[in-house]
């Protein structure tokens, strides 16, 4: 019976590795990878846990409307390195540590790389918020609400849906040699605000946020740098469970929506680095070698008159007039 067990493993093994290979290949023209249920699922239950236990999660994560007119702290109020960080007093290792996990991070970044930052990132179902805070993040594409959030509970990142943008949004002025990567804790479906990507976005290379995009259709997306230079896309919405594992390059669109169910999803999200003194060939500088004349854009947004873009957005699913 050992020997029978051994055999369907090391058959489940070949199995991934053969998955792997054909999510590398793809890379190139996609821009992202699924590694599906590659994690434990019971170390990402123990995790779970343990996150569920450090605070009440409810609207007692707010801060008071007052106390938000009085110091509105719009800015630095995420988890950064080595700064007020909850992911980095966990042991991570059945994550970084995990065969195909490193191996596809070595395919993409190379085998000398830096994690610039993992955080957890949690989909806030929106009985936790407040009215008066659910007024102004309801007409906003970004929904991050780290500013409403107690200073204690701001270790980890809580979204009320989240506009398309690349993550290149972060780090004006650079071309995106690192990738972002995705790993669900939860088993998320529909309506816990799983991620949606366009797939092979990364070929316009670095566009302004908010992009220029227009439904489609359910299973595609016009995108572009303006209205006279854009065509159809792919379009993935990445419902998976728990031990799934995602990759996509810093200039590939990806967004949510807001969580319609009563369930909270806890992920954890990592940038990934090449080392600059690398030298060996890896696959997101192919990415970079195939667009042509490629810049860092020294502004990645302009969150300005958002209601004079005239285009579809994710968040709200309808044309902002």
């Amino acid at each position: 019976m050992k020997a029978v067990i051994l055999i369907q493993r090391e058959i489940c093994e070949i199995f991934k590795i053969m998955l792997l290979n054909d999510e590398l290949k793809n890379f190139e023209e996609k821009g992202i990878i699924t590694l599906k249920e590659i994690l434990n699922k019971d170390k990402c239950d123990e995790l779970v846990a343990k996150v569920e236990k450090t605070r009440n999660w409810s609207k007692d994560l707010f801060r008071s409307e007052e106390d938000v007119k009085l110091d509105p702290q719009m800015t630095k109020t995420n988890p950064g390195r080595g700064v007020q960080n909850l992911a980095e007093e966990y042991d991570l290792d059945f994550i970084e540590k995990n065969e195909h996990f490193k191996s596809c991070v070595n395919s993409l970044v190379g085998e000398d790389y830096e994690i610039i930052l993992k955080k957890f990132v949690v989909g806030v179902p929106e009985d936790w918020i407040p009215r008066w805070v659910q007024n102004i993040v309801s007409i906003k594409l970004n929904g991050n609400l780290g500013s409403y959030i107690k200073k204690d509970f701001r270790n980890v990142s809580y979204f009320r849906g989240i506009d398309y943008h690349m993550d290149l949004i972060d780090h004006p002025g650079q071309i995106g040699d690192y990738i972002t990567v995705y790993v669900y804790l939860n088993d998320t479906d529909i309506n816990m605000s799983p991620l949606h990507v366009i797939e092979n976005s990364h070929h316009f290379g670095p566009t302004k946020f908010p992009h220029f995009i227009k439904n489609d259709g359910e299973d595609t997306i016009i995108y572009g740098p303006d209205e006279n230079n854009h065509k159809k896309f792919n379009k993935q919405i990445l419902t998976g469970n728990k031990g799934t594992v995602y990759f996509w390059s810093s200039i590939t669109l990806h967004g949510t929506k807001p969580t319609k169910s009563d369930k909270h999803r806890i992920s954890l999200r990592y940038t990934i680095k090449k080392n600059k003194n690398y030298k060996n060939k890896v696959l997101i500088d192919n990415i970079l070698n195939n667009m042509n004349k490629v810049k860092g854009l020294d502004i990645m947004r302009d969150d300005i008159d958002l209601n004079s873009k005239n285009l579809t957005q994710l968040k709200f699913n309808k044309i902002l007039k």
